[in-house]
């Protein structure tokens, strides 16, 4: 009987670890996909193909979005959630260390509450202030010192951290409107396929213009883009199960586990290295991370879109 109480109470950190490993696995999957030729577009069109599979088949029961507030809601979280910042993912890993671009992505709670903060709907406490303050802190340190550090990659442009920061900010700006509008009555699953019907064909149109429209082959770039997509839509599922398992605030810290395991797993699995001063940042954005989380009111708003790819 104890033993099946402590499984029980084991099982939500054994899954926030799971969701955090796996979700910081995806940023250096998506650089090997990218240099082994994947384009943006052309990577975009197999995740809103594998999404719209997987996320429709978890949903089924609760059938397509339904009427214009929906499907309109659909098409935000297609813009917002995935057409910009997808592009702007994998455009900016083909040119900055993976590992980067994991602190990079931190950003998201960072910019939420101060978009939250502007239009009235979270309170900018000092306490929060002081968050924003560390996680641009630490951009203004990995920009800086670029040329200063040995770390990997460190011939990358530094355009592509602002390209890079497009995705957060999107993310950002989604879950603000999520949070203020609702999901207009849908599962999030629901939405999420519902977005993912339009991201698709619009991901086609643009892969067959630029010519990066690519198909799928026995070889690990191929693999790379399906774990990716397949990783993504089940541990969100996951997310999901674990925000009505343990609450918001519980479920929030995977922000600190995706960062963390998003650097790590970018050493593992492409030899990166980095300087003290990116470590420096990784610790300043932690930092901020921890000072900025929502309250459990916000968080109760769950953004049907992020990618922690």
């Amino acid at each position: 009987m104890n033993d099946g109480l402590s499984r029980h109470a084991a099982l939500p950190w054994i899954a926030l670890v799971t969701f955090g490993v796996v979700w910081g696995m995806m940023q250096p999957i998506s650089k090997i996909a990218v240099n082994g030729g994947f384009e943006p577009f052309g990577m975009m069109v197999w995740q809103g193909a594998i999404s719209l599979g997987l996320a429709g088949a978890l949903a089924a029961r609760k059938g397509l979005p339904k009427g214009r507030a929906q499907w309109q809601f659909c098409g935000q979280v297609a813009v917002l959630g995935n057409l910009i910042p997808h592009f702007a993912t994998f455009t900016a890993v083909s040119h900055l260390p993976a590992g980067l671009m994991a602190i990079i992505l931190a950003l998201v709670p960072i910019l939420a509450l101060t978009i939250a903060g502007l239009i009235g709907r979270e309170a900018l406490t000092p306490r929060r202030v002081g968050g924003v303050t560390l996680g641009l802190l630490a951009m203004a340190i990995i920009i800086l010192t670029r040329t200063q550090t040995e770390t990997s990659g460190a011939d990358w442009p530094v355009w592509a951290v602002g390209v890079a920061a497009l995705a957060p900010l999107c993310y950002a700006i989604n879950s603000t409107l999520t949070a203020a509008r609702g999901m207009a009555g849908m599962h999030p699953l629901q939405a999420f396929a519902g977005a993912s019907a339009i991201f698709l064909p619009v991901s086609i149109i643009m892969a067959l213009i630029t010519g990066q429209l690519r198909g799928l082959s026995f070889d690990i770039p191929s693999f790379s883009v399906v774990a990716v997509s397949t990783s993504h839509t089940l541990v969100y599922a996951g997310y999901l199960w674990l925000l009505g398992r343990s609450g918001a605030v519980f479920a929030s810290q995977t922000a600190y586990l995706v960062t963390g395991f998003g650097v790590i797993w970018s050493m593992v699995l492409l030899g990166e290295r980095y300087s003290s001063w990116v470590w420096a940042a990784l610790v300043l954005m932690l930092i901020g991370l921890t000072l900025v989380r929502p309250s459990q009111t916000s968080l109760a708003h769950t953004d049907p879109s992020r990618d922690t790819a």
